[in-house]
């Protein structure tokens, strides 16, 4: 027991740093977790998935994904079998379908600072982790139930095992588990970490044997070949083509015009997502070539970036939240600018010693970037609903609906998630059908559940001896047609 103490306390002194660091980030676990279940989920992408998550529950096959009924292909299952997990430890809500992203996104932060850490220095990664903690776009996305923290976080894990494997092989193991799970949580896109982790093994001479490689590829494969074989057997040829379709958006490429980056929706995005980093990104994007000579580890965060910008810009069916990988390593690249920006200031006016500009540079870089982060996170927080008290209609009417019998139908110009996941029942759309609200209460199949806007009865003056109201809220009603 005394020799465990021993230890215990050796590596409390070793890492007191870090756990200092890690103990300042965990500051901005309320940035994430506060408020978190209090509004209703939107119904794209957060219902929609978490319903996907439920019905892992309801059928037991964490392979198969299914939704209102039909087969669900967007996307592997690993994210919505943690949110399944979060489901079945916290009950069905909207804290628990949102909980793993949240925290994915806090671990995303612990990692980037110590990725960081081991391409530069504590500072940089620090500086990074701060940045990143105050993307607008980061934050939303970390608040929201959907994929792309979880993704990201075993994404920057990836990388981080992979850097360090070269002082510890036996992290082989656990860097095929890692890559496993990016690939489970989005898979085509996940391949793009092979870049920097190839990149950065090439730089430091990381000797990996033809067998050692081949038996990763062969262990990721065993990891990912169930859910492959489960739903090619359903589905088919069609599964995988279903699988690049989603990934490459094959159908979408253009030709970029080079002269007017600025102007793309790729950047415009980019703007839109990061607010206040943007021109400090593209400064540190542009600035940081000067010192590539000097600091070769910079050359796997420019071969991703470069790879992913390309692949968004060459797309027209980029979306905002497709650029969420390109956040961190962005993010790495300024607090690696700012850092030398002070050291090179601190040089020109021939401040003290190299160890102590050194010394300075860190403790300038984290005040600086600390106070631009926080004063970036002052301006959006109105806008990453950390305040927010909101149930929405058809939340509370589509509610009202579980444990009837009836079937259930909606009547609205395209699908809502919403209503199958807050009745937890199958719902027929029937907007569209050909005939009217009044057609349909006339001829529908009674006795039947009806889900509408409140607008539509009164504009079609729906008699009310033809229904029976069984909730009402905001702009929605619950009705039942005898």
């Amino acid at each position: 027991m005394k020799r465990f103490n021993q230890t215990i306390t050796s590596l409390l002194i070793k890492h007191k740093i870090d756990l200092l660091v890690v103990s300042f980030l965990s500051l901005f676990l309320p940035l994430f977790l506060y408020n978190l279940g209090s509004y209703s989920l939107v119904d794209f992408d957060e219902a929609w998935f978490a319903e996907v998550a439920l019905n892992i529950l309801k059928r037991g096959n964490p392979l198969v994904l299914t939704f209102n009924g039909l087969s669900f292909n967007e996307h592997p299952p690993l994210g919505f079998i943690l949110m399944a997990i979060s489901f079945v430890l916290f009950g069905v809500n909207e804290f628990a379908a949102r909980l793993p992203e949240a925290l994915s996104a806090f671990f995303s932060l612990l990692l980037l600072y110590f990725i960081g850490k081991e391409l530069f220095n504590r500072a940089i990664g620090l500086g990074a982790s701060l940045i990143l903690a105050s993307t607008v776009w980061f934050v939303l996305r970390a608040r929201s139930g959907n994929l792309d923290a979880v993704f990201l976080m075993f994404y920057l894990l990836t990388f981080y095992i992979a850097i360090k494997l070269k002082y510890h092989p036996l992290l082989l193991i656990p860097l095929v588990f890692s890559l496993a799970a990016v690939l489970l949580t989005k898979m085509l896109v996940g391949l793009s970490i092979l870049i920097p982790i190839t990149i950065e093994w090439l730089i430091e001479k990381q000797v990996i044997s033809f067998k050692r490689i081949l038996l990763g590829i062969f262990l990721v494969t065993l990891l990912i070949l169930p859910w492959i074989i489960a739903n090619t057997y359903l589905y088919h040829l069609n599964f995988i083509k279903h699988i690049f379709y989603v990934g490459l958006r094959p159908f979408g490429r253009i030709t970029p015009n080079w002269f007017d980056l600025g102007s793309s929706l790729t950047f415009q995005y980019l703007h839109f997502g990061v607010r206040k980093w943007y021109y400090p990104f593209l400064i540190a994007l542009f600035g940081c070539v000067i010192f590539i000579r000097k600091e070769k580890r910079l050359v796997p965060l420019y071969g991703l970036i470069i790879f992913l910008l390309f692949g968004f810009l060459s797309n027209n069916k980029t979306e905002i939240w497709h650029l969420f990988p390109l956040y961190p390593f962005l993010a790495l690249l300024t607090s690696f600018f700012v850092f030398q920006m002070f050291y090179f200031g601190l040089r020109i006016l021939n401040f003290s010693s190299n160890y102590q500009r050194k010394q300075i540079s860190t403790f300038l870089t984290a005040i600086f970037l600390a106070g631009f982060a926080f004063f970036q996170i002052y301006k959006f927080k109105n806008e990453v609903r950390l305040f927010d008290q909101d149930i929405s209609g058809l939340a509370y009417t589509a509610q009202a609906a579980r444990n009837r019998s009836e079937k259930l139908y909606l009547y609205a110009d395209y699908f809502l998630p919403s209503a199958t996941f807050y009745s937890q029942k199958q719902v027929t759309l029937v907007a569209g059908e050909g005939y009217s609200l009044v057609d349909f209460i006339d001829n529908g199949p009674k006795p039947f559940l009806l889900l509408s806007e409140k607008w539509k009865m009164d504009l079609d003056k729906i008699p009310t001896q033809k229904y029976e109201l069984l909730a009402q809220h905001k702009e929605y009603v619950l009705i039942k047609v005898r």
